[in-house]
């Protein structure tokens, strides 16, 4: 198991170092800027029909 787990260690620690750096790489740069969050808290407004003809009743 020895081996194995030598062998594997360097690729363990590139891994936990990539998890890190690209984590507080998000947290630094990740964050949206302030038109993307103003444009994403506008409500969305469903377009509809403008008059009540698209409901008419179907004769078969």
């Amino acid at each position: 198991m020895s081996g194995a787990f030598a062998f594997l260690r360097p690729f363990a620690l590139l891994a936990a170092i990539a998890f890190v750096a690209g984590f507080f790489g998000y947290l630094a740069l990740g964050q949206p800027s302030r038109a993307v969050a103003e444009i994403a808290a506008q409500p969305i407004v469903a377009s509809g029909p403008a008059s009540e003809d698209w409901n008419l009743p179907h004769h078969i």
